[in-house]
């Protein structure tokens, strides 16, 4: 197994330097790509991409020769620099998309705490995360798509911001002082800035056995130096645990030079440019990981079943909005977002209206979302049954994994399959069709890829030029062609937000509680030359937010015609 570098904020610092004078200025094909294996890939203007492995057995920051070259004309995104906040263990890459229409800036926040690596894509004015590699929750903090992003609470060492020299010294002797050698090392990482486990028994040295004043003073002086942040000599640790990139060396730890950190994580990793672990050759730890995942997903998907149980009453109110405006659609005004009317109990209630409706239209569309909630409604008790038969299956496959010191056969078995296993299968189409289709409540057809191959087929091979395609942000998924005919005009909103729900349903992200989807032109969609299946380079992009809608997938299916 592949044993993953240590990430301290000294480290974490450097790197952001590193990244930056090599980053800032440079053109990207397009926003990073998050990969089912913890990967965040950035992929560079030229031949080259900055991949980020964070999984548990692997975590290593590397630039790697991209499978695809992309050329200057495929530039989309441009990284305007690279930092780190101080004493903190997190990288964020500032990007600016530029599209026809807009301009739209992205912060790729890197969080390399330890046993908590994780890649968020976040609106740089909004703070709203529009992608995230591991969706989660972690103390208190909510990583989920749609989410407000809030980073860890900062640790507020002793020099982390500016801080007087003699101040520091006294606070060092106050810290230090009073409590014996062996206690050293704890109180270090604790109370001052830049330190870890790693560069905490060489930044003491003998002040961790001589209780005297002057080692003390000495340690105090290499922590200052180190707190400094001075010019990067960068070099492999040699340390018993594996080798370990590291901006500066350390005293008396065996050492190797490196050109420069990337190199020394190209060679922590094994080889310059090795390839991480891949799906074929699943570790007994990546299974573990993919049925907890499996088992977080079915507890949510049960959760939020419920809560829609919970809003039962909805479907009732719905037909009575619809019932209101009809008995008073001389009360309506044309045009107007909203009305105020007194219902059957002589309460003012206030209804949502579209402006581009009569009053009537207005009438039959909240008939027609009671219609949707009521059937959906019908469907959940077997869809909470199934979700909470899921959750108990991965329990058991767990329980037996901590007993047995492996999962069952039959996990193992399935979690080895493609991503998308938890999608095979369901709405069959002739064999020869590289999609699913579907038809939106306002007739709409949607094909849906089934497989990254199918994905390319369904995109240039299946759909014409003015049909609109759609994916969502950032995450593995499938392609998404919403059939369009007309070459100028955008399709209904209500339209495109089905195809969109559907992008987000056949994603990594179907569990997420708002997601990102970007949709274009399909004659704006690339595929650069070499490029492996699925990867395209679409363009004028714009982004719709949904929230994955359970029953939706059955919903439009039982609308084909």
């Amino acid at each position: 197994m592949s044993n993953p570098i240590s990430f301290d904020p000294l480290l974490v610092a450097y790197l952001a330097r590193e990244l930056d004078e090599r980053l800032a200025g440079r053109a990207l094909a397009a926003l990073p790509r998050f990969g089912s294996e913890r990967t965040a890939v950035l992929p560079l203007v030229g031949a080259q991409a900055l991949r980020f492995d964070l999984h548990p057995t692997r975590g290593w920051v590397r630039l790697l020769d991209a499978e695809q070259e992309v050329n200057e004309d495929d530039a989309q995104v441009v990284c305007t620099g690279v930092t780190a906040p101080p004493d903190e263990r997190r990288l964020e890459i500032a990007l600016r998309e530029e599209a026809r229409f807009r301009s739209q800036g992205w912060t790729l926040v890197v969080e390399l705490h330890t046993n908590q690596w994780n890649a968020l894509l976040v609106d740089a004015e909004s703070g709203q995360i529009g992608a995230v590699l591991w969706q989660r929750e972690a103390g208190g903090r909510n990583l989920r798509s749609g989410a407000i992003y809030s980073p860890p609470p900062p640790r507020e060492r002793v020099g982390a911001s500016d801080v007087d020299r003699t101040a520091a010294e006294e606070r060092w002797r106050a810290v230090l002082g009073d409590i014996t050698p062996a206690e050293r090392a704890a109180a270090l990482t604790r109370h001052f800035a830049y330190t870890g486990p790693l560069n905490a028994t060489p930044l003491l040295g003998e002040a961790l056995q001589d209780d005297s004043a002057a080692a003390l003073d000495i340690a105090f002086e290499r922590w200052w130096w180190f707190r400094s942040l001075p010019d990067s000599r960068p070099v492999v640790l040699l340390l018993p645990a594996g080798p370990q990139p590291y901006p500066l060396p350390l005293p008396d730890v065996q050492a190797e030079p490196a050109g420069s950190l990337l190199e020394a994580m190209a060679r922590s990793a094994g080889s310059a440019g090795s390839p991480a672990p891949t799906v074929e050759e699943p570790e007994q730890e990546i299974l573990l990981e993919r049925a907890r995942e499996r088992l977080q997903t079915a507890r949510r998907r049960a959760e939020r079943i419920r809560a829609e149980l919970g809003r039962a009453g909805e479907a009732e109110q719905m037909r009575t909005f619809g019932d209101l405006l009809l008995a008073h659609l001389h009360r309506v005004p044309r045009g107007a977002e909203s009305v105020r009317l007194r219902d059957w109990e002589d309460q003012e209630v206030e209804i949502a209206l579209d402006p581009t409706r009569t009053p009537a239209q207005n009438a039959d569309a909240w008939y027609e979302k009671a219609r949707r909630r009521s059937r959906a409604l019908e469907r959940l008790p077997q869809l909470l049954a199934e979700a909470e038969e899921e959750a108990s299956r991965w329990e058991a496959a767990l329980h037996h994994a901590e007993a047995a010191g492996e999962l069952p056969a039959w996990a193992a078995e399935e979690l080895e399959r493609s991503p998308t296993r938890e999608t095979a299968g369901r709405n069959v189409e002739e064999p020869s069709a590289p999609y699913r289709r579907y038809r939106t409540s306002g007739g709409l057809e949607v094909r849906v890829g089934r497989s990254s191959k199918d994905n390319d087929r369904l995109t240039f091979g299946f759909s014409s030029p003015g049909d609109i395609w759609l994916h969502a942000r950032s995450v593995p998924g499938s392609h998404v062609i919403l059939r369009w005919p007309d070459p100028e005009g955008n399709p209904p909103a209500r339209d495109l937000e089905e195809a969109a729900g559907l992008a987000a349903l056949f994603s990594k992200s179907r569990t997420s509680g708002l997601v990102a989807v970007d949709w274009t032109r399909r004659k704006y969609v690339r595929k650069p030359r070499g490029a492996p299946p699925g990867a395209v380079i679409p363009q004028r992009v714009k982004t719709v937010f949904v929230e994955p809608e359970l029953g939706l997938e059955e919903r439009l299916h039982e609308s084909r015609r």
